[in-house]
């Protein structure tokens, strides 16, 4: 019945260890923001504009779009792009996650195609069911079932790359919410709120279940880290994991059935506690190795108090959608707009979490990086060519290292050192780029000034578009 719902409560609380780290980001300064995790942070709930692709439920309303305003109000120069995906599980962070599969299509057999394993690779190789949506984030797996007539039958299952695929030399603060699905909460959901379905034994089941999978998803999430760690988040950059609200206001709300009655909402309430006491642990964990990368926030369940749903009747103060409050199973018991904007609230409140800053002790010169295209278009299948100038606010010659990357990709495009001798100015060509519209990320480091970087859109046309 509830295709999606996943906000297991397990509140984490702030546990950072204090240590020497990156000083915070100066008003300004870029801050490159990479949400990832489930249906909390993709927005569900939210009443702005979907996104993304199908399924995943992002919304342009969502926290972490508030959350990157409310810098931006500040001065800051943020940058948020959002990977998360409703029904999310700390695997999806790390491995590919199937979303929907397709069955019984049918594709003429070229000759010489008679077997299935022959079908499976003109099928991977041709990928008729990949529209090219999202390519980025979207990929097709095959499966022939049949190859008979001259007609292959297949199966095909549309997948979602791994969540830390996003990752990227540029990124400055990940920040999530995860945990949920993997206790399977859909079901605490429907066993103890929802209507039609929930009954005592069904939510004391479901709470049991969830309570002994807490020290699983614990250690889950430890390996989330660690896998964004291995595709390449630096050192420097902090990742920030967001708690859950309760589920139900503290009015001792209970499922009557007999013999035994249950009091739901005190439990799957009491569930929320004894998952943050153990939970809490996971940034000393983590920071062990790494000092200073992971904070959790404290003060989701204080920031909801009051507000949240009541499976009794109706709280018309929610800040969470409750269950029937309308068609689409997806967004029940996920923030609306007013829960969106605490989450944002708490947030703002912690700033930028030290995201996005310099070494504790600043170098002297900063950089300043302009790149321009040489011309406002270019032909499909040859190099665009960029005008890079670098100055430095001591006025030294800069010498360093220029890098192209097409933006929220880790690929590298094209590396030049700028010398001495070039007085800051470097002509870089860039090979490799489609007919479309592609934004470049360029790149600046060099021993004594802070990396800097700028963006710069190019459009590469067909002879037939000129």
């Amino acid at each position: 019945m509830i295709r999606s719902l996943t906000s297991l409560a397990l509140v984490l609380v702030a546990a950072s260890v204090p240590a020497a780290q990156a000083a915070p980001a100066a008003a300004g300064q870029p801050i490159d923001v990479l949400v990832i995790g489930d249906s909390y942070s993709a927005g569900n709930g939210a009443s702005g504009t979907t996104y993304g692709p199908a399924g995943c439920y992002r919304n342009s309303t969502h926290w972490g779009e508030r959350y990157a305003a409310g810098l931006r109000d500040k001065g800051y120069a943020v940058t948020l792009t959002n990977h998360a995906c409703s029904g999310g599980r700390t695997p999806d962070v790390h491995t590919p996650r199937p979303m929907d599969t397709q069955s019984n299509r049918t594709t003429p057999a070229p000759a010489g195609v008679t077997t299935t394993a022959q079908a499976d690779a003109h099928l991977a190789a041709t990928d008729p069911c990949n529209a090219g949506t999202f390519p980025a984030e979207e990929f097709w797996t095959y499966r022939a079932t049949s190859v008979l007539a001259g007609t292959i039958v297949y199966d095909c299952t549309r997948t979602l790359r791994p969540q830390a695929d996003f990752v990227t030399p540029e990124t400055d603060l990940v920040v999530f919410t995860m945990g949920g699905n993997d206790a399977g909460f859909s079901t605490i959901v429907q066993g103890c709120f929802v209507v039609a379905t929930r009954t005592a034994d069904a939510c004391r089941t479901s709470v049991d279940a969830a309570r002994a999978l807490i020290p699983a998803i614990k250690q889950r999430l430890i390996d989330d880290v660690a896998a964004l760690r291995a595709h390449g988040l630096r050192s420097d950059a902090k990742i920030v994991q967001l708690g859950y609200p309760f589920l139900q206001v503290d009015n001792g709300f209970s499922l009557l059935d007999l013999p035994t009655p249950y009091p739901a909402g005190d439990e799957v309430r009491r569930l929320i506690t004894d998952a943050t006491a153990q939970l809490a642990t996971v940034p000393a964990v983590v920071n062990a190795s790494n000092p200073g990368l992971m904070t959790f926030v404290d003060g989701v369940t204080a920031k909801f108090a009051g507000h949240e749903p009541d499976a009794q009747t109706t709280n018309p103060q929610t800040w969470i959608k409750e269950a029937l409050s309308g068609p689409d199973t997806n967004v029940w018991y996920h923030p609306n707009d007013a829960g969106q904007a605490a989450y944002s609230e708490l947030l703002l409140a912690r700033g930028t979490f030290g995201a996005g800053g310099t070494t504790a002790t600043p170098p002297a010169p900063t950089a300043t990086l302009r790149v321009r295209p040489t011309r406002r278009a270019f032909d499909a299948g040859r190099p665009v060519r960029l005008k890079v100038a670098v100055r430095l606010s001591d006025g030294t010659r800069p010498a360093g290292r220029v890098v192209v990357r097409r933006a929220h990709h880790r690929k590298v495009l094209e590396r030049r050192r700028l010398t001495v001798a070039r007085d800051g100015r470097l002509r870089v060509r860039v090979d490799g780029l489609g007919a479309g519209r592609h934004v470049l990320v360029v790149t600046y480091r060099d021993r004594t000034a802070p990396r800097v970087r700028d963006r710069v859109r190019v459009r590469l046309l067909t002879r037939d578009a000129r």
